[in-house]
């Protein structure tokens, strides 16, 4: 078999496993595979593929077109003409194309794994085989996160990843510069490094309208933190104390998004206990906040370049790096209404997607008009929310209100979804970045957008249903 005959280095798959099923498909390997889907890694899954002495032009395509292949020797690997195949091909593309192979030795040498026994020393083999893949792949993709990449850098330094030293380190800058979207950026970059990671999002938005006495607050988020680090791995925790065993025994990143002063004082005993190398990032508007709670290395997040500023308003209303030519002019004078606030180019930018020419010389005087003598980023969204249907707004409020009152926002769907269709309202308020998702199917509302949307006053149809929602 000749492995350049691949047409190109496109990838189908990030990994590619070799194994013989009869050792290990029902038992590692199944654990193993759900470790890799769970960090994202897209694996090449054979779904019952008869196995015979030659391999099918399926199984070919799908080793030449991985960037890793993981090779699982077992007791009776060796004895397979199939299994042989298999990694007589591999090997000739890690000749000829380059390809990473990485091998798992399973039940074949307990001398290699002496010291990882039974079910927890095969949980953190497969951990560890993991984190190892997840390392060989690319980092986080960059293209349309216009200078965050440099943002992810600087901080990535300041973490120190290789030192044992525990950090906490806070990023800093006004709302709607894009603290959210480096600390997400930096969480997919990193996060593969430890054993243990949670994002906690917008904490402070979640908690402004609650009051809760100092003790009470301080229990509730340890506890949530606790099991929301610990559920990342699907482990079971009998106890409340074994999971702050674990948070102080194993290498945890935890990154606190809009946390407030007393949330972070509350927070206090829980950072001071980690240990290991662990990492905690605070994002924050407020860097005394941030100072008065000893975080002392804060990465100030300046506005974007002139040029930075166009591409983030481009890729918003046209899908591309730069406008199209005749739309240059045009774009260039509407990028320069907003102060260089990405959230406000990227709110801005949507408002003007797919728009024609004739489109854009009725709307921008409009905006003009509008923003003639404030060009602050909460009229820029104020100017989005009034564009938006009636049902848009509705499913909006359900959201803003749902999340005032500490609700789960998937509930809100169902509720919505029993009104009105809703999807499709969802996924217009997503591409005008009003809403965003996160990890674990989660939606995000900016707070800008949720201070904004809780001062205009809900439709006729929308108040019944607010009602219910607040109940």
């Amino acid at each position: 078999m000749d492995p350049t005959s691949s047409l190109s280095r496109g990838y189908m798959h990030d990994v590619f496993p070799s194994f013989c099923g009869q050792d290990v498909r029902k038992t590692f390997l199944s654990h193993f595979l759900e470790g890799l889907k769970r960090e994202g890694i897209n694996t090449f899954i054979d779904n019952g593929i008869m196995r015979s002495e030659s391999i099918n032009s399926e199984l070919v395509r799908a080793i030449k077109e991985a960037r890793i292949a993981i090779v699982i020797l077992s007791k009776n690997y060796a004895s397979s003409s199939w299994c042989l195949n298999e990694l007589q091909l591999i090997m000739e593309c890690r000749s000829a194309l380059g390809q990473t192979v990485m091998t798992i030795f399973y039940e074949v040498d307990p001398s290699d794994v002496r010291k990882q026994t039974g079910d927890f020393g095969k949980a953190l083999m497969m951990l560890k085989i993991v984190m190892d893949v997840s390392n060989e792949l690319p980092s986080t993709d960059f293209d349309r996160l216009v200078g965050i990449e440099a943002h992810v850098a600087k901080v990535k330094s300041m973490m120190c990843l290789e030192s044992d030293e525990v950090k906490v380190m806070g990023i800093w800058g006004p709302a709607g510069i894009g603290k959210t979207t480096i600390a997400r950026a930096l969480y997919k970059e990193v996060s593969c490094n430890f054993q243990l990671k949670y994002y906690k999002e917008n904490v402070e938005g979640k908690y402004k309208t609650i009051q809760f006495d100092k003790h009470y607050l301080q229990n509730y988020l340890e506890n949530e933190i606790n099991s929301g680090v610990l559920d990342h791995r699907d482990m079971k925790i009998p106890d409340l104390q074994e999971a702050k065993f674990r948070l102080k025994h194993q290498r945890v990143l935890l990154i606190l998004d809009d946390i407030g002063c007393d949330e972070l004082k509350a927070l206090g005993n829980l950072i001071q206990g980690l240990r290991f190398g662990s990492k905690v990032i605070v994002t924050s508007e407020d860097v005394y906040k941030l100072k008065t709670n000893g975080i002392n290395q804060i990465h100030k997040v300046v506005f974007p370049s002139k040029e930075e500023a166009l591409q983030i308003f481009s890729y918003s209303a046209f899908g591309q790096k730069s406008p199209p030519r005749s739309y240059v002019e045009k774009a260039v004078q509407v990028a320069k209404f907003i102060a260089p606030f990405p959230l406000g180019l990227k709110v801005l930018g949507s408002s003007f997607r797919g728009k024609t020419k004739d489109e854009w010389m009725v709307k921008v005087p409009t905006l003009r008009t509008y923003l003639e003598n404030n060009k602050d980023i909460e009229k820029v969204i104020r100017f989005a929310l009034d564009g938006l249907s009636d049902t848009q707004k509705n499913t909006l409020h359900g959201l803003v209100s749902s999340m005032r009152c500490g609700r789960d926002v998937s509930n809100t769907f169902t509720f919505l979804e029993s009104v009105w269709d809703v999807d499709e309202d969802m996924q217009t308020l997503s591409d005008m970045a009003l809403i965003s998702k996160t990890g674990h199917g989660g939606t995000m509302v900016h707070y800008l957008v949720r201070h904004l949307i809780s001062k205009t006053g809900p439709g006729s149809r929308m108040s019944y249903i607010e009602t219910f929602l607040t109940q």
